[in-house]
């Protein structure tokens, strides 16, 4: 793919986000480039596959943001970089499981990548992010329009995005989002969801870790702590707490708050 791209624009620069990405893990991928791509400057062109459907009916996209143009499949891999213009209710409408096709929020434009004089030729039916998606980030990185790409889209793919459920008693049930190379379980538990004045109790397969730490190692075994995400993270201090705890994403935990430490 950077071959792909260098024969077009010998002068466009290069960074890897990651390739340590699970085959076929499309959710694992959206989180990383939603993660990631808020540090790159706003005129960035993103390259993102993780495309287990490729060369099948799923189209190629465009996305133009406020935050920079995002290239790769219609298969949900944007869904976490698109979150942040998205109305808040919005996340209500999202399915539990499977894609929905979420309307383009204010402020994004999407084109489909259909014109094939921006393909490389002959096109592998097995390879679209050499032969389709490479070539178009390296014409963006020229100044092509991106009306020249294909047909202005109305939607995407998206998928759900865990959001907490609060509880009547005031606490939380969360969800585990991703798990980094450490095995530290990240979540969509917020800071500003933490009371100040008070301790949490987090309960996850059978065990309670208590009180917020500020660093990986201000406790022994089992810790939450604020990570560089800015979420919630339940680590295991020298260890993996998703080894320890059998979990994967999308596993739910329960949140709530005492008055002390360990009331």
């Amino acid at each position: 793919m950077k071959g792909a791209i260098l024969s077009i624009n010998s002068n466009v620069r290069l960074l890897d986000i990651s390739h340590q990405v699970e085959p076929l893990n499309i959710q694992q991928a959206a989180f990383l480039l939603g993660e990631a791509s808020p540090y790159f400057p706003a005129d960035t062109i993103h390259l993102a596959v993780v495309d287990p459907g490729v060369g099948s009916g799923r189209r190629g996209i465009i996305l133009s943001t406020p935050g920079g143009i995002f290239i790769g499949p219609d298969n949900g891999i944007f869904s976490y970089v698109l979150s942040p213009y998205l109305p808040e209710s919005t996340s209500n409408l999202l399915p539990a499981e499977g894609l929905l096709k979420l309307d383009i929020p204010r402020g994004v434009e999407a084109f489909q990548l259909s014109n094939p004089a921006f393909w490389l030729n002959p096109v592998s039916a097995t390879f679209h992010g050499r032969d389709i998606f490479a070539p178009a980030a390296a014409y963006v990185s020229l100044g092509t329009s991106l009306s020249e790409f294909g047909p202005r889209l109305n939607w995407i793919n998206a998928f759900h995005l865990p959001c907490p459920q609060a509880e009547v008693d005031g606490s939380f049930t969360g969800h585990v989002v991703y798990i980094d190379h450490f095995g530290n379980l990240i979540t969509d538990i917020a800071p500003q969801m933490l009371p100040s004045d008070k301790s949490i109790r987090l309960e996850i397969s059978g065990r309670t870790v208590y009180g917020l730490c500020q660093n990986y190692t201000q406790a022994s075994g089992l810790l939450a702590v604020i990570g560089s995400s800015g979420r919630l993270e339940i680590a295991l201090q020298g260890g993996s707490a998703a080894g320890l705890l059998s979990v994967r994403p999308g596993d739910c935990f329960h949140l709530s708050f005492l008055n002390s430490s360990k009331d």
